[in-house]
């Protein structure tokens, strides 16, 4: 606690911090792919999509696979892979050892969304499991017509569309940050109409612009591990309440994975 221009009124950052918000995200839509894959094991999976919800996935995924190779258009995203049981590749890489004959993957999970993998790439596989990530939130024509991931899903024994969204709220698209975003902006909504709050400010950056133009992978990282939000109040008592209502809206967000018919 700080206190603000004059000892009456007190500044407070939130003990959650975006970062927290992230992994709740990520840990719900790997939660709902695991499901769907009932515990069933692979000689060797491939995702699509390090950021931000592919690197967690293929953490989670390494005792369900004898191999798991992460590939992301973007050499940088090498960095936020820690764990070296993770096959990282970069788009050369890739093509690579798709010529080569060296892929042969049980399961594909695409988490590109818009504008990503293309299905012809997805076409050269035959994988017994093939999920691809849902981008689309609420109906907005632009998206929808720009979204193919049903186009991507023509491949697989079984094959499931991964989809996220938002209880009683609204977002654009089902991506991570799509909804890091909404979820701290909606917080800050509910928290100023709290008794005793003088503003909410919610501390997000352009984190796309900082991993992706600036590529500064520890940047990035220092930013999201910084408070998600700032209350300036009358009281600290109020406090626990400001947690309450972020977690609320954290636990908003909610995936399943829909089974497709071939």
């Amino acid at each position: 606690m700080k206190y603000g221009i004059t000892e009456t009124v007190k500044t407070l950052d939130s003990k959650t911090k975006v970062v927290d918000i992230i992994y709740s995200i990520v840990e719900e839509k790997t939660r709902a792919v695991k499901y769907f894959l009932e515990g069933e094991e692979f000689r060797e999976t491939l995702i699509f999509g390090a950021y931000l919800c592919g690197n967690y996935m293929a953490s989670s995924l390494l005792n369900d696979s004898e191999k798991v190779i992460l590939v992301d258009i973007y050499p940088h995203l090498r960095d936020i892979v820690r764990n070296e049981r993770i096959t990282f590749m970069d788009i050369n890489s890739f093509n690579l050892a798709l010529r080569n004959g060296r892929l042969n993957p049980d399961l594909v999970i695409d988490l590109t969304g818009l504008g990503g993998v293309s299905p012809e790439v997805i076409s050269h596989f035959d994988p017994e499991v093939l999920i691809v990530e849902n981008p689309k939130g609420v109906y907005d024509r632009d998206i929808y017509e720009v979204d193919n991931s049903l186009e991507r899903l023509r491949v697989g024994r079984r094959r499931g569309l991964l989809n996220t969204y938002r209880i009683s709220r609204v977002s654009k698209t089902s991506g991570t940050m799509t909804l890091t975003i909404d979820t701290v902006l909606d917080a800050c909504h509910e928290i100023r109409e709290l008794e005793g709050i003088l503003y909410v400010v919610p501390n997000l950056r352009y984190y796309e612009g900082i991993l992706f133009h600036e590529k500064n992978v520890r940047k990035f990282m220092e930013e999201i591990n910084k408070p998600a939000i700032t209350v300036s109040c009358l009281d600290e008592d109020i406090y626990p309440e400001v947690e309450k209502i972020l977690k609320r809206n954290i636990e908003r967000v909610k995936s399943f994975v829909e089974p497709v018919d071939r």
